[in-house]
């Protein structure tokens, strides 16, 4: 009988045994690759850990730790819930007039103009960001007859505490652009201008106050007063709304673009709806319990920001790891379906171009002076893989470098060996 695959050919080794192989070379390699750094790594294939080292310590996460943000929002509003931006009124409109409009923040980050939209669509890492339409809620205050506003538009922002940026974050994190004014009204980001360059200005309400009056105007609205900030009278009512997009889409555009903006802001309006509190401590001790609640393993975690810009986060490769695996639940999909993909789209746009994991490798990255991370999937095998590394000699390229090459490195799993290496040479029989 003539056999088409020899004996001791590999393809004739059981699966397990191939996986256990590779799995051994797996742990090596890693290893080898983050010897330099103090690092932790997690790397499992249909529910079983094929590698890991350090699972439990804590370690600075940068923006992985945004899984764990959006984990936590996934749990406590569902899928389905959206951010309300509100205009609201002391008195209905009278013969066109209306004395001022309250434009009241919600908590939606992705509130945009159409020019700022045009000007995420010149970028690999921000084309198609969705942006809920300023102009629609214009539209809808044109359509309940306002033509003359004498008072002017006040930016309400008081549905989050005023604190515009963390004490824990460096001063440098808003002149290099990381993060702009937190605020629960933001239209573009807060930018006041993004081109040619970007600039945020310290009152968001303020500027998106004057960006609806903007859009106003070019819809024949006459405003008499300047933009200004204030609360909406306690007896106001509701002129008109706009809704974000469901939260399973806030949550995928704030891993994918990594923004840490949206990240702060979820964190916040976790802390009105667990706590009844906007605030970042509120909303980061909510963020804490919902993430135990899932059963993610909490020890050497302790988050003081939603976003990972603070160098005093911890989080663990094993908690990390945890959020990743919610995503199996259909309410968690979005901790994957919503990475950045290798070669292709959001903070990974630019990475793993012209490899083989361009399009099959979906990742959460993670950065800061002497810190990198990558978090997520490989299609294919399924393999789900978390890893941090803290090395206060790591540049941005540096980081960059070792994403690609542990990427590299799980992405070949098993890496099989000569079957030769698996099991013995066969024996030659004697003459």
């Amino acid at each position: 009988m003539h056999l088409a695959t020899p004996i001791w050919s590999v393809r004739r080794v059981p699966q397990p045994v191939l996986d256990a192989a590779g799995a051994q070379r797996l742990q090596s390699e890693l290893t080898a690759t983050l010897s330099h750094a103090h690092a932790c790594f997690v790397v499992s294939g249909d529910g079983t850990t094929l590698a890991s080292q350090s699972a439990d310590a804590p370690l600075l996460p940068a923006s992985t730790e945004k899984l764990l943000t959006g984990a936590a929002a996934l749990a406590v509003f569902g899928t389905d819930t959206t951010l309300v931006t509100r205009v609201m009124v002391a008195k209905e409109p009278v013969n066109g007039a209306v004395d001022r409009l309250y434009f009241v923040g919600g908590g939606d980050f992705l509130l945009g103009t159409p020019d700022y939209q045009a000007y995420l669509q010149q970028d690999p890492q921000t084309r198609n960001t969705p942006v809920t339409p300023l102009g629609t809620l214009a539209d809808a205050i044109v359509a309940k007859g306002v033509k003359r506003i004498p008072g002017g538009i006040v930016g309400d922002d008081s549905r989050y505490e005023q604190l515009r940026y963390l004490p824990t974050w460096a001063p440098n994190y808003r002149t290099e652009g990381q993060v702009g004014p937190l605020s629960a009204l933001t239209v573009n980001r807060g930018f006041s201008s993004f081109v040619p360059r970007r600039i945020w200005e310290e009152n968001p309400a303020q500027v998106a106050a004057e960006q609806l009056g903007v859009m106003l105007r070019e819809r024949g609205v006459q405003i008499g007063a300047s933009p200004s900030v204030g609360k909406a009278p306690g007896n106001a009512i509701e002129l008109a709304a706009i809704s974000s997009l469901p939260m399973q889409a806030v949550v995928t555009e704030m891993l994918r673009m990594s923004d840490n903006i949206g990240a702060e802001l979820l964190a916040r309006e976790i802390g009105v709806k667990v706590a009844n509190e906007g605030t970042t401590a509120a909303g980061v001790r909510a963020i804490n319990s919902e993430l135990a609640k899932l059963g993610i393993p909490m020890a050497g975690v302790n988050l003081v920001d939603a976003s990972g810009l603070s160098r005093e986060n911890r989080a663990t490769c094993q908690a990390i790891a945890g959020a990743l695996a919610l995503a199996n639940r259909r309410e968690f999909a979005a901790l994957v379906d919503g990475l950045a993909v290798a070669g292709q789209s959001g903070t990974l746009a630019d990475e793993f171009l012209g490899t083989p994991l361009a399009g099959h490798l979906r990742g959460k990255t993670g950065f800061l002076n002497g810190v990198t991370g990558l978090a997520g999937v490989i299609d294919g095998r399924s393999l789900h893989f978390a890893f941090i590394a803290n090395d206060d000699a790591l540049s941005e390229r540096g980081a960059i470098a070792l994403r690609a090459a542990v990427g590299d490195v799980i992405g070949r799993f098993p890496n099989l060996p000569a079957g030769v290496d698996i099991v013995p040479s066969p024996v030659t029989p004697a003459p």
